[in-house]
């Protein structure tokens, strides 16, 4: 591992990490609540959270990460009691129940596997494909489920958090091919979605009864 940063920029990056994804989750919760939906989709709930406690209970590698992957595990743990509990209107519940277990063990095996295999101690490839993954399922869910549990807000510091755990990233592991392209792949993602959640919004707006009114005092 290199460092190609000065050691207060990657201090202030892995501070940035923590704030910015933590500010994101939290941000979902309430969002999913006041909108009585799920704001991360199925698949991304249970690569996250396996991730989240693969890092916390099995292989941590710093107190500090233990510590904040402990806080985005708990917050993932009621957005999936969210997704649980708003999907039941929606699908039977031992179906939904036994396929988000299976797929929450699936994740987390496959994670081990490759920490292990791949001697990834600090699980980054796991980790920025899972962030892949969750970008394009948050665009498929933008366009099937409109706004609903999702806001500008939580893309920009999504994509915020993610750019500073890119960086950071990068820097300890600047000959990583892959991680690069992965790098650039999630902030390209990450572009499109704000800018799409962006344009929905403006959408949303012009077709509100409210702003037809006004439009039509203007007129």
């Amino acid at each position: 591992m290199e460092h190609l940063l000065p050691q207060k920029l990657e201090f202030l990056l892995m501070f940035g990490i923590s704030l910015f994804w933590t500010i994101a989750y939290v941000l979902i919760i309430y969002k999913g609540f006041k909108n009585q939906t799920y704001g991360v989709p199925f698949a991304a709930i249970c690569l996250n959270i396996s991730w989240e406690f693969l890092l916390t209970f099995i292989l941590p590698f710093h107190p500090l990460q233990q510590i904040i992957t402990l806080v985005w595990f708990l917050l993932d743990c009621i957005i999936l009691l969210q997704y649980l509990y708003y999907s039941t209107k929606i699908l039977p519940k031992r179906t939904l129940y036994l396929s988000v277990f299976s797929l929450i063990i699936i994740a987390f095996l496959v994670q081990y596997g490759m920490a292990i295999e791949f001697h990834d101690t600090m699980s980054l490839y796991s980790a920025f494909g899972i962030n892949l993954v969750m970008s394009i399922f948050f665009i498929k869910m933008l366009l099937t489920k409109e706004l609903q549990g999702q806001s500008i807000s939580i893309a920009f510091f999504k994509m915020i958090g993610t750019l500073c755990a890119s960086i950071l990233s990068y820097s300890f592991f600047p000959q990583s091919v892959l991680l690069t392209i992965l790098y650039i792949l999630i902030f390209i993602v990450d572009a499109v979605y704000i800018l799409l959640i962006h344009n929905k919004s403006i959408t949303t707006v012009h077709r509100s009864p409210i702003y037809r009114s006004i439009k039509k005092v203007d007129l």
